[in-house]
């Protein structure tokens, strides 16, 4: 199976002669992938339902796309692939647009859609825990009707921001697709067989910090060889990712084996579906990643490692007071932890009270009696910002400060 041309779009049948509704998601990275794929694979077969990947340096491999289409309508199929030019072309037809992807690959799509005349209901969401809310993640999406956050939690926080931001857009609650227990999942009580480390390509920064995870990890191996202790990876050293990995994981191991560090069976590495590594005997550990998510959904223990810090810039701050924070002593010493309830219900497992597919509904039935505009003003800003960012990266540095100078000077009084 390999990125194609072909159509990947599953018409629904409709024996009253109405065409289906359509809903287009459009992806451009692994984890984005995976989460258009699995939110499409929610709202059941009474949709047409696509999954579009937008050409881009971040395009997953034909690995990753096999993980992340695995268990969806589009497993062992091949998502077509479009250039960003035929983007136009390819969002015609749609009733619902779900822009899962990067910040300007959202913007380029909601700017696009947003000069149709008869233009599709625009919606977006980030793939997993979406802590901190961000300004930056919210002017991206400017010109969406809606923006789906995966909490309570996550709801109030971008709600508040984009009260602060004067945006109009509804923030949307609804679960992660992939958690697959109905409300609070029930702890599993099975002995341990193996441990899961789930890399974040964002954090910790630092390449000791990254080295130190790896020795403890090593460590517990060591000190529980009846233990598989693995690192399941998003993608291999140099592949592409949704964020940039500065020090790979699998990397800096051999970097260890190379210098006799460590052996260099303590671990093993591998690729592929999450769910496959979240057996009933198995733990997870991370510093921040949705995997920790999949695993307590699962009724897994986790632990949440706090070593460098349990703060917004380690993109952890979610987990405070969660019952699952700990440190690398605790890993090596095999402490994993199930949660907090009360946590749950505010992060993630809360009863969906109105399921995705109604929320949708909504919003085509809107899109297609043509009772969705844009405003003009907002699409105008948002051009306005593109051009400045575009200027940014092309112009000399003496003739951006130019440019800076003169649109100051315009803004002084007279």
């Amino acid at each position: 199976m390999a990125p194609g041309p072909h159509s990947t779009a599953e018409p629904a049948a409709g024996g009253n002669g109405i065409r289906p509704f359509r809903v287009l998601a459009v992806a451009d990275s692994d984890s984005y992938l995976k989460f258009a794929c699995a939110t499409l694979e929610s709202l059941g077969e009474g949709w047409e339902r696509e999954v579009l990947l937008v050409r881009s340096p971040i395009l997953p491999t034909l690995e990753q796309i096999q993980a992340a289409t695995a268990g969806t309508f589009l497993a062992g199929k091949a998502p077509r692939v479009i250039a960003a030019s035929g983007l136009k072309s390819a969002l015609a037809g749609a009733d619902v647009v779900l822009a899962a992807a990067t910040g300007p690959v959202v913007e380029e799509i909601f700017t696009q859609a947003s000069r149709m005349p008869h233009r599709p209901a625009l919606l977006s969401a980030l793939p997993g825990v979406a802590f901190p809310a961000t300004r930056k993640a919210l002017n991206y999406r400017a010109l969406g009707d809606a923006f789906i956050t995966h909490s309570h939690a996550e709801c109030r926080a971008f709600s508040d921001l984009a009260d602060a931001m004067g945006l109009p857009q509804r923030i949307l609650v609804s679960r992660l697709p992939f958690l697959a227990s109905p409300g609070r999942p029930e702890p599993q009580q099975v002995p341990l067989r193996s441990v899961v480390f789930a890399p974040q390509a964002k954090v910790p920064v630092e390449r000791d910090q990254r080295v130190a995870i790896l020795q403890a990890l090593a460590a517990l191996a060591r000190r529980r060889p009846e233990l598989s202790v693995r690192v399941k990876l998003r993608a291999w050293a140099g592949e592409p990712q949704t964020h940039l990995e500065q020090y790979p994981f699998d990397q800096l191991w051999s970097d260890l084996v190379a210098a006799r560090a460590v052996a260099g069976h303590e671990l093993q590495f591998c690729t592929g579906p999450m769910s496959a590594q979240l057996t009933p005997a198995a733990a997870m550990v991370t510093v921040s990643s949705t995997a920790a998510l999949e695993a307590l959904d699962a009724g897994l223990p986790v632990l949440i490692l706090d070593d460098f810090g349990l703060s917004e810039e380690m993109l952890n701050k979610v987990f405070d007071g969660s019952g699952l924070v700990g440190n690398l002593e605790d890993m090596v010493a095999g402490r994993f932890r199930h949660p907090d309830h009360r946590w749950l219900r505010d992060n993630y497992f809360h009863v969906q009270s109105a399921p995705l597919d109604g929320l949708l509904l909504n919003f085509a039935e809107r899109a297609r009696a043509g009772k969705l505009a844009t405003d003009p003003d907002r699409l105008a800003a948002v051009q306005r910002r593109k051009m400045r960012s575009k200027l940014r990266t092309v112009l000399p540095s003496p003739a951006l400060n130019l440019v800076r100078r003169l649109r100051n000077a315009r803004r002084l009084p007279a």
